[in-house]
C-alpha cells in the first residue's frame, strides 16, 4: 500500500443551512476541511495509507480537526500542536443563479506559526510514495511555504513524486506576489494541476503571436508543452467547467504530456451534473488522478477520467472532501460512457 504525504491547512467551515445567504443565518453547519486534507481524506478512501502534515492549536477546535481526519482514515502523527487558532471559512451556497461565497479567516491561525524543525523530514519521506501540495497553502505566509519548500526538497531527496496544484486564490495574495513563489516551487515538482492562466499569467509562460485569438484548447497546446519542458514535468492535468446555473454544471478533463517533442494530450468528453455541493471538487480531482497515477502512472487516460468522475460524484454529497470507493468511482465511470474522450 502505498504511503501519500499531504501538506497544508484544514480549516472549520461553517456553511449557511437551506441556501440562506449568510446575513440572513442565526446559526451554522458545521464541517472540517482544506485543501490537502480532502485530497487525504479522498485517497484514504480509495483504499491509500494517507498521512496529513499540518500545525493545528492544542485545544478542543484542533481536536475536531483530528477527529475529522482519524475518522476519514488519515494518520495525524505528522501534525504538530501549538499557537491558538483554527483557520475559519465561512460559505454561502449559491442557488440557481445567485453564486456561492467564501469568506475566510484564516490571517493567524496555528499553521501560520508553524516551523521548519518541528517535524522528523526523514521519517515523514523514507518510506513515501507521493507528497501533494496546492497553491493555497504557498499563500499563507513566509513560514508556511518555508516548510513547504522544505518539503519538495525533502520529496525530492527521498525519491517522492510531488504533485501540485496551482489553486491560486486572489482573496489570499496577488498574483505579482504569487509569481516567484510559484516559479520557485515548480523547480521540485512532477505532476501539475494547472490551467492555462496559470502557466501564462503565474509562471509568464509566453504565448506565441499566431495563437492571441486562437481557442482555449489550441493555446494550451502551444504553451502546456514549453512548460512542461522548462520544469521537466511529467504531466499536466486539468478541467474545464462550464456553469450553466450554481446547480448545474458540466465538467471535462484534460491531460498533457511530452514523449520527446512528441505532444500526448487528451480532453475528454464533458459529464453534466447536478450540484449538491461544490467545496471540494478540484481537490477530489486531484485525488482521482493521483489515484489513476498510482495505479498505473503510464496510463494518463484513465488518470484523468478517475479524476473526472471522483469529482463529479464529489458534488453530489455535502461536505469538502469525496468519500467515494475506488468501485463506486469505476462503476459511476461505466455508467457514464466516460472512457470516451475527444482530441
Amino acid at each position: 500500500m502505498e504511503k501519500i504525504v499531504t501538506f497544508g491547512e484544514i480549516m472549520l467551515r461553517l456553511s449557511t443551512p437551506d441556501y440562506a445567504t449568510i446575513n440572513q443565518c442565526h446559526d451554522f453547519i458545521v464541517n472540517y476541511g482544506g485543501g490537502e486534507a480532502n485530497v487525504a481524506v479522498a485517497l484514504s478512501h480509495l483504499g491509500h495509507k494517507c498521512y496529513f502534515m499540518s500545525k493545528l492549536p492544542p485545544n478542543q477546535l484542533g481536536d475536531g480537526a483530528i477527529s475529522h481526519l482519524q475518522a476519514n482514515g488519515v494518520n495525524t502523527d505528522y501534525v504538530v500542536r501549538g499557537s491558538s487558532t483554527l483557520g475559519i471559512y465561512f460559505l454561502e451556497t449559491g442557488f440557481g443563479g445567485r453564486p456561492s461565497k467564501v469568506i475566510y479567516n484564516r490571517k493567524h491561525s496555528a499553521i501560520t506559526r508553524v516551523q521548519i524543525n518541528e517535524f522528523n523530514w526523514d521519517a515523514i519521506f523514507r518510506d513515501a510514495t507521493w507528497f501533494h501540495i496546492s497553491g493555497i497553502t504557498l499563500a499563507l505566509g513566509e513560514r508556511v511555504r518555508n516548510v513547504a519548500l522544505k518539503a519538495v526538497q525533502e520529496a525530492r531527496k527521498h525519491k517522492v513524486k510531488v504533485s501540485f496544484d496551482f489553486n491560486y486564490r486572489a482573496k489570499l495574495w496577488t498574483v505579482e506576489e504569487a509569481k516567484p513563489v510559484y516559479q520557485k516551487f515548480m523547480q521540485y515538482v512532477d505532476i501539475v494541476f494547472a490551467s492555462f492562466w496559470d502557466a501564462n499569467t503565474i509562471l509568464e509562460i509566453p504565448l506565441d503571436e499566431e495563437f492571441k485569438d486562437a481557442t482555449l484548447s489550441e493555446k494550451r497546446r502551444n504553451v502546456f508543452p514549453k512548460m512542461i519542458k522548462k520544469y521537466q514535468l511529467n504531466y499536466i492535468f486539468g478541467t474545464d467547467r462550464v456553469v450553466y446555473t450554481a446547480n448545474d454544471n458540466s465538467l471535462a478533463g484534460y491531460y498533457f504530456a511530452l514523449n520527446g517533442d512528441e505532444l500526448s494530450w487528451e480532453l475528454t468528453k464533458p459529464i453534466r451534473f447536478n450540484i449538491f455541493d461544490r467545496i471540494g471538487g478540484g481537490d477530489a480531482f486531484a485525488s482521482g488522478v493521483i489515484h489513476g497515477l498510482l495505479e498505473d502512472f503510464t496510463n494518463p487516460a484513465y488518470a484523468v477520467r478517475f479524476g473526472l468522475c471522483t469529482s463529479v460524484l464529489k458534488h453530489t454529497i455535502y461536505g469538502d472532501a469525496s468519500i467515494f470507493s475506488t468501485e463506486d468511482v469505476e462503476q459511476f465511470m461505466a455508467a457514464n460512457g466516460s472512457a470516451e474522450v475527444e482530441r
